[in-house]
């Protein structure tokens, strides 16, 4: 019964850790992309990325930065505070967001810049975003 469980679990912590292998791969590919000045093909990286782990602020980040590249404000924005609600402790997104508010704010005021979206469940709107986290308690 033990070795079943014992290869069992060694199964599961292979795929997960060969999922955020692939997810950092993408990454780096993204972050390539982005120096290169194909902000498309960097934000299909980072969203792929973000789908393999869809709560990990630096795709959102990443991808946050393609797309405010190809001048896609709103998403970026929408992507940004989503990643400072999955880290809020990073200094880095943190800024980002901060930064692009203060642009939007003086060269695009008709994009309407929420401090906190709705939870969008189980769909991923417009194919790349991940949901957000489900809800630990309900009321």
């Amino acid at each position: 019964m033990y070795p079943i469980l014992l290869r069992s679990l060694c199964a599961l912590l292979l795929a997960v850790v060969s999922g955020i292998s692939w997810s950092a791969d993408l990454q780096s590919e993204g972050r390539l992309q982005l120096s290169q000045g194909d902000n498309a093909e960097a934000s299909k990286k980072f969203a792929e990325a973000a789908k393999i782990n869809p709560f990990d602020p630096s795709a959102l980040n990443n991808q946050a930065v393609a797309v405010a590249a190809q001048g896609d404000y709103e998403k970026a924005l929408y992507l940004l505070e989503r990643a400072v609600r999955l880290g809020p402790g990073r200094a880095d997104i943190v800024a980002n967001l901060k930064e692009l508010r203060r642009w939007v704010g003086r060269n695009a005021p008709q994009i309407k810049m929420a401090e906190k979206s709705n939870p969008v469940m189980n769909v991923y709107p417009d194919g790349d975003i991940p949901p957000e986290p489900p809800a630990l308690w309900k009321k």
